[in-house]
């Protein structure tokens, strides 16, 4: 994943970023299949898979905190 990717990730929104997660996971588990049934000339595939579902749940896990915490800025504003 390029630097541009990355840029991209953090501009979808919080649907999109556990759907695409969920579609990764997926792929992962499809590619240790292959690798356990000797199909996979490139082992190294399962590691960028990983980073890049690494990298997808950390702008994920951001997105939400920053939802939350937004919430209760809200909220305090609101009781003043």
């Amino acid at each position: 994943m390029k630097k541009n990717d990355f840029a991209e990730i953090k501009k979808m929104e919080v649907k999109v970023l556990s759907s695409k997660a969920l579609k990764i996971k997926e792929e992962i588990a499809n590619l240790v299949i292959d690798k356990n049934m000797n199909k996979m000339p490139n082992l190294k595939s399962i590691k960028f898979k990983r980073n890049e579902l690494a990298k997808i749940l950390t702008v994920l896990q951001q997105k939400q905190l920053m939802e939350s915490l937004e919430k209760q800025t809200v909220k305090v504003s609101e009781e003043k």
